[in-house]
């Protein structure tokens, strides 16, 4: 049996993609001796935990609280309650 030569590996130079935008803004600044924080903390969370600040809605990513923006107003989001089956 006749073997053919050994077949080179085709590789192919992958490029680098760039790094995402990580820095979303300050969340707080200094005012003389204060500390004015630029967003609205989570009311379940506690201080620390800021909420997102979407277009249509405030959001924490640690609890999945939510507050909805309606006409200038902010809005607790309703939650479903689970029927229990006893």
């Amino acid at each position: 049996m006749a073997r053919g030569a050994k077949r080179k590996v085709k590789t192919k130079e992958k490029t680098q993609k760039p790094p995402r935008n990580k820095n979303k803004g300050p969340m707080w600044t200094i005012e003389g001796d204060k500390v004015v924080r630029a967003r609205k903390s989570c009311p379940k969370c506690g201080p620390g935990n800021f909420l997102a600040d979407h277009y249509d809605r405030m959001h924490c990513g640690k609890c999945g609280y939510t507050l909805f923006k309606r006409s200038g107003k902010v809005v607790p989001a309703k939650r479903k309650v689970k029927a229990s089956n006893n």
